[in-house]
């Protein structure tokens, strides 16, 4: 059954390239160019899972997480942290923001739906 999929990064190349990806695992894809877009979007469309970038501006992906997880509408949803930026204090704030995966840039179509199976506990 496909999903929807949010992804949040400031990088429209990124946003196209992980949306044609999702879209070829036969998922919906939806994007969002920053946290506070990313945070008010999952508000309104309620996705099965997001996809963060951490670093962006206006609101980066930690603050929007933590905020997705405060909001009771927005807190069930799966949050995957989608960076260049793979250190041990990342991946620690990005646990702590509540996020439950963490992917590299760049990803590959393979990766993202092992990614997306194993988070969302698909077939």
């Amino acid at each position: 059954m496909p999903k929807t999929i949010l992804i949040v990064d400031d990088s429209a190349m990124i946003r196209r390239i992980v949306s044609q990806l999702v879209q070829q695992l036969g998922h919906q894809a939806i994007t969002a160019e920053n946290g506070l877009e990313g945070y008010e979007l999952a508000t309104r469309s309620n996705p099965d899972m997001i996809i963060m970038d951490i670093e962006m501006p206006v609101m980066d992906g930690f603050e929007a997480t933590w905020r997705i997880k405060a909001d009771q509408r927005t807190a069930h949803i799966p949050v995957a942290f989608f960076t260049t930026l793979g250190s041990e204090e990342n991946i620690k704030q990005a646990r702590e923001a509540g996020g439950v995966g963490f992917l590299n840039k760049p990803i590959c179509k393979e990766e993202l739906d092992q990614a997306i199976r194993d988070i969302l506990g698909t077939e």
